[in-house]
């Protein structure tokens, strides 16, 4: 792509960062898939993954980590201007709008944002932004998500107790022991799922920021979870032309096996992998974290509460 052409038709644009649609979620959650069905709204432009460390458009020296947390009261007006920035188009690479085609640029009125490293973020975004489309949280079971991640991506760290050198790492340096306590590469992606994950699910206010979707839903019945999802941001009209365009049951492009033909062996698949006392000391982690969302022997969420 020319990006001096593609800058000069995003600098016409006067995108707005209140406009667009957000999916937040963990690495193999299924948001590219989500990404992918809803990329069918019309005019959208994908914003793609702009908090990656290597490819995305967080300039170095904030150190904003693989996985950024900002308290919501956060006033550091360089980090808002980013953050502005980001959802309006007004800074992005060639990795952020590569998914999109020349067309679809230049036509272009509504940024679809997808992040996998955005999650802590989610309340300081909402205090910064006052979204005219809820943000949509996508979660999956975290066995599931990591299971996925190890498959997907390998171990990626030598030490169990290694603490990223980020901004606002605290968390990790609290969860250090666990860290260390680790027994295998599964139990260590769990752990940080918890550590990047239940500050957010303990937020009581959560469901008045963003519009929770579950990964289980999705898998068994998506036309109705997109159908939800439309119906909040474009005319009721243009749904069922929108719905006639989308292949729900194409696999995303970072599937690893595709799509089973059932969505019941999609959601066992991973759980049915691991043994049961592995299942034992996977339920013992959430346990110390307080996560009662899911446990260990179910694909399925077993309660709607969050407790630390």
């Amino acid at each position: 792509m020319n990006m001096n052409r593609i800058g000069s038709i995003l600098a016409n644009k006067n995108l707005l960062p209140e406009d667009g649609l957000v999916i937040f979620g963990e690495a193999r959650s299924g948001t590219t898939w989500l990404m992918e069905l809803l990329s069918h709204i019309p005019n959208a432009i994908i914003n793609w993954e702009p908090l990656h460390i290597e490819k995305g458009v967080v300039p170095k020296e904030f150190n904003w980590g693989d996985r950024p947390y900002i308290p919501s009261d956060d006033r550091y007006k360089e980090y808002g201007d980013l953050i502005n920035d980001i959802l309006s188009l007004r800074k992005y690479s060639e990795w952020t709008i590569g998914k999109n085609s020349w067309e679809g640029i230049v036509n272009g009125k509504v940024v679809l944002t997808k992040f996998v490293r955005a999650n802590l973020l989610i309340p300081w975004i909402c205090q910064n932004i006052k979204f005219r489309h809820k943000p949509i949280l996508l979660l999956r079971h975290p066995i599931d998500t990591c299971f996925s991640q190890l498959k997907a991506f390998g171990r990626g760290t030598n030490d169990y107790g290694e603490i990223p050198s980020s901004i606002h790492n605290v968390r990790f340096l609290q969860k250090k022991e666990i860290l260390k306590n680790a027994k295998n590469d599964l139990e260590y992606k769990i752990i940080l799922w918890c550590i990047n994950n239940m500050p957010l699910l303990a937020n009581p206010g959560l469901k008045d920021l963003v519009e929770v979707i579950y990964y289980e839903d999705l898998i068994i019945d998506p036309r109705k979870q997109i159908r939800s999802i439309l119906e909040r941001v474009i005319p009721n009209e243009n749904i069922a032309e929108v719905m006639s365009l989308i292949p729900f049951r194409a696999a995303s492009e970072t599937s690893l096996n595709g799509l089973d033909s059932s969505p019941l062996m999609q959601l066992y698949k991973n759980m049915d992998a691991i043994d049961y006392r592995q299942k034992e000391r996977i339920q013992i982690i959430f346990d110390h974290f307080g996560l009662e969302m899911y446990n260990a022997f179910s694909p399925y969420r077993v309660s709607s509460k969050i407790k630390l």
